[in-house]
């Protein structure tokens, strides 16, 4: 196999970062993986990478063609918990604009979030700051709701596999599968070459929204009931989440 140009993932050992490492090797890309590993769950995920805290350490691989940034810290509820917050700005603000600084030179890709829309919750604002000062050679990439296999602990689709899940709520959520994710990040990747992007920031979803009643309806295991967990309302979220996903069909998109 031919191998492509180099990649470098930040947070590859995250949720989404290690499903893309394998992805893009499979593509034949030449991948290299940073992580600080303080991330949930990175325990169970064996990808090679270099320790590196994206905050302070020197950053590695200046050359890359590519950096495909997900490190963040991650979640919408923890945000709201003083104790935490100064992590969510040093990561997701100091830590990216490190990023930015250093690779002026890459083609860069960008996590955002679709909480950015509401912006709700201190998490929304510190991906909103991302948006606002990512320089032209960095497009943005606003996540929905990503599931799969090997997510965080925190994560709802792993604990309603590992029937953990004590409550519902009326949300609706645009589910989006991780493997669609990457998919889309290389089409994202491909679309540099030609630079044919209309916007700065792209949603990555599928624009049909489900309610989380009806996902968990859905994907539950065998033997978990779920008619019989109660309802409860959580305040600093979404409502409702639904992407546009137009611009990043036109760029040749389609989910799996």
């Amino acid at each position: 196999m031919e191998v492509k140009n180099q990649v470098l993932i930040t947070g590859v050992k995250g949720f989404i970062g290690h499903h893309l490492y394998d992805y893009l090797m499979n593509e034949g890309y030449d991948v290299k993986g940073i992580d600080d590993c303080s991330g949930l769950g990175w325990e169970d995920r064996e990808v090679p990478h270099s320790h590196c805290d994206i905050t302070k350490d020197p950053l590695p691989f200046l050359n890359t063609e590519y950096v495909i940034h997900l490190a963040a810290k991650a979640g919408v509820r923890n945000s709201w918990k003083p104790e935490y917050l100064k992590d969510y700005y040093e990561v997701n603000i100091k830590g990216t604009k490190r990023i930015f600084d250093t690779y002026k030179n890459s083609k860069i890709l960008y996590a955002s979030s679709s909480s950015v829309e509401d912006m709700k919750s201190p998490y929304a604002m510190t991906k909103a700051a991302c948006e606002a000062m990512a320089p032209n050679n960095a497009v943005g990439m606003r996540f929905f709701t990503v599931w799969g296999d090997r997510s965080r602990p925190d994560m709802f689709y792993r604990q309603l596999q590992q029937k953990e899940i004590g409550y519902l709520t009326t949300h609706t959520r645009d589910w989006c599968h991780v493997g669609d994710v990457c998919n889309a990040i290389k089409i994202l990747m491909e679309n540099f070459k030609s630079w044919k992007f209309v916007k700065p920031v792209y949603d990555i979803g599928y624009g049909s929204p489900m309610s989380v009643y009806d996902f968990a309806q859905t994907h539950s295991p065998e033997g978990f009931d779920i008619d019989a967990l109660p309802f409860k309302n959580v305040t600093g979220e979404s409502e409702e989440t639904c992407a546009d996903s137009s611009s990043l069909k036109a760029l040749g998109w389609n989910a799996m």
